[in-house]
């Protein structure tokens, strides 16, 4: 029924319709961050990975991967990642379905070609960034792999959690029985304290009572041995 494949510059202009009929049918559209003409063409180019997801003639989702290479815009330097890494950092960029195609698993089908891909490249570190005010973005990334490590403002003053991921191997398992935090996704000052105490997100659970709430165990990060 969906059929998955690689995207290159002659995809500009669908992509570019298909981000602003996602963003309008939100009912919050500050938690899409769309990209700008030359962002997506330096991705579909050789500057990063494009997939769209095509049922029968239409395209209803896409993902893009970026390497940030020697341009400014590198989430990596909102961590303790020795600059000497920037070269092997990529970014989990966006993923988006339309909104009538939700429920398929095309973010999943999509993240598992990705990350596939993205081991025939020297990265080491993926980063990504989601809106606290969009649970599905969180939970999606936590399922790819991902762990929040900071609370940062990007995309003119937008808070965004910061995710990072090691590739080609991952984060160490949670540990059963060690302490853990739950904060509510909306409680943004305490999740901000609890990172910059060395707290990790490892999990997102369900509070009909207030809301999604983010779980967190101390870790340190990945790459903290790399550290100058």
């Amino acid at each position: 029924m969906f059929d998955i494949r690689p995207l290159g510059p002659e995809a500009l202009e669908t992509l570019l319709k298909l981000q602003e009929r996602i963003k309008s049918a939100l009912p919050d559209p500050d938690v899409f961050q769309t990209s700008t003409p030359e962002f997506i063409s330096y991705c579909l180019a050789d500057g990063g990975l494009c997939y769209g997801v095509s049922c029968g003639s239409e395209t209803v989702a896409y993902r893009m991967v970026y390497f940030p290479r020697d341009r400014d815009f590198n989430l990596a330097k909102d961590t303790p990642l020795p600059p000497s890494e920037y070269g092997r950092v990529a970014h989990w960029d966006t993923i988006a379905v339309l909104p009538e195609w939700r429920g398929h698993g095309l973010a999943r089908l999509m993240n598992a070609r990705a990350l596939a891909d993205v081991a025939a490249h020297d990265i080491g570190h993926l980063y990504a960034t989601s809106s606290p005010m969009n649970p599905h973005g969180v939970g999606s990334l936590l399922a790819a792999g991902f762990r929040p490590v900071r609370l940062v403002t990007k995309f003119g003053g937008k808070l965004r959690f910061l995710f990072h991921r090691p590739t080609p191997t991952s984060w160490a398992p949670a540990g059963n029985g060690q302490p853990e935090l739950s904060i509510s996704l909306s409680a943004t000052g305490e999740l901000e304290n609890a990172f910059l105490e060395g707290w990790v997100g490892i999990r997102l659970d369900s509070d009909h009572s207030s809301g999604p709430k983010l779980s967190l165990q101390r870790h340190s990060l990945p790459f903290a041995d790399q550290q100058r």
